[in-house]
């Protein structure tokens, strides 16, 4: 792994509410980007997000643009990419939320996540410092 992408990107997946949450550090390390990109990679089975500070356009319905009001504003809701992240990874289980790891490269503000990481949080785990 390259000095580029030795950092440590956290994601939780929440299916029953629709949830996305990235991790504090996760946006630290990608720059605090005011807005993001979030883009699925069907063949290989990763997302990747991208940081960046002024809005961009979006070329097509896979691509979900989320504006980030503050430093701390990590959570959305997206039934839209749920349902991409679905076609892909249809092994999920909606009475569960699930925890993906992976990398990034803060040159580049990127952190991409292996769907093939994802674990599921059994009830009363502790997730970034909450009980789920």
């Amino acid at each position: 792994m390259s000095s580029e992408k030795s950092l440590t990107a956290r994601m939780t997946v929440d299916l029953k509410r629709y949830r996305f949450r990235i991790h504090k550090t996760t946006l630290h390390h990608l720059g605090d980007p005011k807005f993001i990109q979030i883009l699925i990679n069907p063949e290989n089975l990763y997302i990747t997000i991208l940081g960046f500070d002024k809005p961009i356009a979006s070329g097509t319905s896979k691509k979900v643009i989320i504006g980030l009001s503050s430093r701390s504003h990590r959570e959305f809701h997206s039934s839209a990419l749920l349902g991409e992240i679905l076609k892909v990874f249809d092994r999920l289980d909606f009475r569960y939320s699930y925890h993906l790891t992976g990398e990034i490269d803060h040159i580049n503000r990127v952190a991409y996540f292996y769907l093939n990481t994802l674990k599921k949080i059994e009830e009363g785990q502790y997730n970034g410092g909450q009980r789920v």
